[in-house]
């Protein structure tokens, strides 16, 4: 949104010229070119001429720009042109696959005002803040569509083969026609740009017990290959090493918007029933002036609805929708008795009183890890071969702040039926319900002594990020997270300025720009400190408020907090 200010000066801030996916083999004449483009969206109608020229000018750039090109060597000796800026726009680009291409033109932030000239005239100039829009955030936020892209409709060439171009124009126009428009790009901060996951550290005992009771529940159900557990939004249990990090990475961060939206969804309700116990508490004392006793009686038969809480410390017995489901033992289990509420289910049937046509399951496209000792994470993709892809059913079920995960291969012949059925769902609710009580505790308890535990004297005095490549384990004080797994730019003590943001985006991008560096060291125009530092997969970035410090005595804080998150086989 456009901001003035009381001098009259506008600031306008960064947002979407277009967005396009295109495959140049699909219209390699001039009469065919318009076949190229797969989807293609912008703020301003063009008509498809303009399209085609935008494309071709993408293409060109590339091109000209490519490390095939002698003379661009001495730019970019080893990487490919992701990004061109010119005076009004960045445009950047990304192969996910061979011939497919992504491609983003965004306007740049800028600033409008109204200066004299030199007859005394009144006059507009406009400076474009090309250096407040980071590459690396915008490369992230290409990765990240495709990736999340990629898990819930498969790879773009994989689609082409088995159901045809058109197939794919219709994915990319779903999934992309909505989200483009949400991405903000006037906050391309380090902890966007460095995305990772939130994991919830366990103590030895909690991850036995946890991995029993991952195990008990494959073994009662041996169609399920693989399971996450989540508490509130962060991941427990990342199953048992087959599906690749990246992979994980994209589901974690799927499924805590659904958890963030059923918590909100439960408060609202939480609310409303407390508002309307109030109300009737108010009815009541009237009553009692008029009404006889028997009255009172039949005023309060009636037994009210307790709605779902978010608790983690409530009684199942206090929730419709996480107490196991009334059975008669003369029942079949399509005719049992169920209790009115919404279904656990985040992802699988919503109602699970309904029939089996109301069963939407949702299908994923995970890669195969080929060594499923050790996590790999994929940065650059390669040629899709139909043989590293490996399709699953997705259920998620929640249950107070415990959000467990399965999924269902899609070449199970009783998991593909399963999940067709409601029986199976009502079934397995009864299952779950009963079997998460105890493990609730366990990390209710173990949640409640971290938190305890968590916040350090390094927490409180210096703002960091920590992020492992080989896990993709985030942690930061930069800014709290909030509910849903996102990181808000509010924080307690030390503020991060817009200033500092800056700065910490461009050291990252100085670190992922020379592999040789292993830190480095700046100072922001405030006179805080802020160092970059990596070793073996980790890399951590510090901002040091002590205005007054030497680069030894940094130099020693440092050398003190990597000593902590580089050691042995901390997560972090």
């Amino acid at each position: 949104m456009d901001t003035t200010n009381s001098q009259g000066i506008v600031t306008v801030p960064p947002s979407l010229s277009y967005f396009c996916v295109y495959n140049p083999s699909f219209g390699d004449t001039d009469d065919s070119q318009s076949d190229q483009l797969l989807y293609y969206t912008s703020k301003k109608t063009v008509p498809m001429d303009v399209k085609i020229r935008q494309v071709g000018l993408a293409q060109g750039l590339y091109e000209l720009f490519s490390i095939s090109a002698p003379y661009c060597r001495v730019f970019s000796p080893s990487k490919p042109c992701e990004n061109v800026h010119t005076q009004k726009n960045r445009l950047a680009f990304y192969e996910p696959e061979p011939d497919y291409w992504i491609h983003i033109s965004i306007e740049l932030g800028h600033v409008k005002k109204v200066i004299k000239d030199k007859e005394g005239k009144p006059k507009t100039t406009i400076d474009y803040l090309d250096s407040n829009l980071h590459d690396s955030g915008v490369k992230r936020m290409l990765k990240l569509g495709y990736e999340m892209y990629r898990i819930f409709n498969g790879p773009f060439e994989y689609t082409v083969r088995t159901d045809g171009i058109k197939a794919l124009k219709n994915k990319l126009e779903e999934f992309f026609a909505n989200w483009v428009f949400e991405w903000d790009f006037e906050k391309t901060e380090l902890t966007k740009t460095v995305d990772g996951i939130l994991y919830m550290p366990l103590s030895d005992s909690a991850e036995s017990q946890i991995t029993s009771f991952v195990n008990q529940i494959q073994s009662d159900y041996e169609f399920i290959s693989d399971m996450f557990v989540i508490w509130q939004n962060k991941l427990v249990y990342r199953g048992n090493g087959a599906i690749p990090v990246n992979n994980v990475r994209g589901i974690w961060r799927h499924l805590v918007s659904y958890i963030a939206e059923r918590d909100e969804h439960d408060r609202e309700i939480e609310n409303k029933r407390k508002n309307k116990e109030a109300e009737k508490v108010s009815t009541f004392m009237g009553f009692t002036r008029n009404i006889s006793g028997s009255n009172l009686l039949s005023y309060f038969s009636t037994t009210p609805k307790v709605s779902p809480s978010t608790s983690p410390t409530n009684s199942t017995s206090h929730n419709p929708s996480t107490a196991p489901l009334e059975t008669n033992g003369l029942l079949s289990p399509s005719t049992q008795v169920f209790i009115p509420g919404p279904s656990n289910f985040l992802l699988g049937p919503t109602n699970l009183h309904g029939p089996d046509g109301d069963i939407h399951p949702v299908k994923v496209y995970l890669s195969k890890n080929s060594n499923s000792s050790n996590i790999r994470t994929v940065d650059h993709q390669h040629d899709v071969d139909e043989s590293d892809i490996e399709e699953y059913y997705l259920v998620a079920y929640k249950q107070n702040a415990l959000t467990l995960v399965f999924f269902i291969p899609l070449n199970s012949l009783e998991g593909s039926a399963k999940v067709q059925e409601m029986v199976f769902y009502r079934s397995f609710h009864n299952y779950l319900t009963s079997q998460s009580e105890e493990i609730i505790k366990i990390l209710n308890e173990n949640h409640e002594k971290s938190k305890k535990l968590g916040r350090t004297d390094i927490d409180k005095e210096y703002r960091y990020l920590f992020f492992n490549k080989m896990t993709l384990a985030v942690k930061s004080s930069l800014y709290p997270f909030s509910s849903n797994g996102s990181l808000t730019s509010s924080s307690r003590g030390l503020t991060i300025t817009s200033e500092m943001a800056h700065a910490l985006c461009e050291l990252h991008e100085d670190l992922e720009k020379y592999p040789q560096l292993t830190e480095i060291y700046t100072r922001s125009s405030t006179n805080f400190w802020i160092v970059g530092k990596r070793s073996e997969g980790r890399v951590l970035y510090i901002v040091v408020p002590k205005k007054e410090a030497s680069l030894a005595e940094v130099e020693d804080d440092v050398r003190r907090i990597t000593a902590i998150y580089f050691s042995g086989d901390n997560i972090y």
